[in-house]
């Protein structure tokens, strides 16, 4: 017996619990040596050690018990390994694709709220925008439950066709029906899913670059008539001739821990 490790000698050698050392007989990738029939104990042979180092370099290449199991199992093949690492390669290469496609997310959004707080909230400017494209539903009454019911609708087809669950929500803002007070009158609901996507769908407008009269604003989405009627003031008092109709963009929405509800968004209108 002296040529036998315990299954705690075995584990304290290679830095593992009693507990990992049986889901690994349990799952078939690592069987003890010997097993007392009279007590049931384990036992390890040194020979084990080379099967354990085998896991771990397999865990650190990311590859499941059940692939693990299959090297273990087929340690002479070579054809068979190779085959295993190819397949984690690909796996490899599309969580890395993933992740940047996360960050690139986060970058984005980091820039956008930085670009807000640079500029000033409820700061009136002039900024550039390039082209950009939306998907346009023409559905109004925008504080009514059907509208959120349908927004929520528009979402999961979003999330669903595109796999794309940070798109900005976006309204078009009639300029002409825009009154003193700043009451909004909601034509659409348009949907971005940001730069470099491959659109499918059929509703698709184009925003034309140039320069738009912007102002971003931190509060809820129900308050926003009141930096209409700051913008509006803003227009005519400069005398500044416009284009079309307002966007309103949301940027981020957040809900606090008391349930109220802010999104920081920003009204823009183009310039002539």
């Amino acid at each position: 017996m002296g040529k036998y490790l315990s299954i705690g000698q075995m584990g304290k050698l290679n830095n593992l619990s009693v507990q990992t050392l049986r889901h690994y007989e349990k799952v078939g990738i690592l069987n003890p040596s010997y097993i007392n029939e009279e007590t049931g104990y384990r036992y390890y042979s040194m020979k084990d050690f080379n099967t354990i180092d085998l896991i771990k370099q397999c865990k650190a290449l990311g590859l499941s018990l059940e692939e693990i199991k299959e090297v273990t199992n087929n340690y002479t093949s070579l054809e068979s390994i190779v085959e295993i690492l190819g397949n984690q390669k690909k796996l490899i290469a599309e969580k890395i694709k993933e992740l940047e496609n996360i960050r690139n997310k986060v970058e984005s959004l980091e820039n956008k709220i930085d670009f807000s707080l640079n500029q000033g909230i409820n700061n009136i400017f002039i900024k550039y925008n390039e082209e950009r494209k939306f998907i346009q539903y023409n559905f109004k009454d925008r504080f009514s439950d059907e509208f959120e019911i349908n927004l929520r609708k528009i979402l999961l087809e979003v999330e669903r066709d595109y796999e794309n669950v940070n798109a900005e929500i976006a309204f078009t803002v009639s300029y002409d029906d825009m009154g003193d007070e700043g009451y909004t009158e909601y034509k659409n609901v348009m949907i971005n899913l940001g730069e470099n996507i491959d659109y499918k769908d059929e509703k698709i407008i184009s925003m034309p670059k140039g320069n738009y009269l912007t102002m971003y604003f931190d509060d809820t989405y129900r308050d926003s008539g009141k930096y209409y009627k700051i913008i509006m003031d803003y227009i005519k008092s400069n005398n500044i001739k416009t284009k079309g109709d307002f966007n309103e963009i949301y940027i981020m929405t957040r809900v606090g821990s008391d349930g109220k509800e802010k999104s920081l968004g920003q009204i823009e209108i183009r310039l002539l």
